[in-house]
């Protein structure tokens, strides 16, 4: 996948701020997150292993 200049894209793909997010989120094993844009999949990745479920 390339990101498009014109929109302005960029993916998130540094562990230390994908870990940062990760901590800031307080995530449950029960919860359900909603991600828009997943990108390369990085950071839904890290979501899935978490939580019940990502949409």
């Amino acid at each position: 996948m390339n990101k498009n200049i014109k929109y302005s894209q960029n993916f998130l793909t540094s562990e230390k701020v994908l870990n940062q997010i990760i901590k800031q989120l307080n995530l449950k094993e029960t919860d359900t997150v909603y991600e828009i844009g997943t990108g390369k999949g990085h950071l839904t990745t890290k979501l899935a292993k978490i939580s019940k479920q990502v949409k």
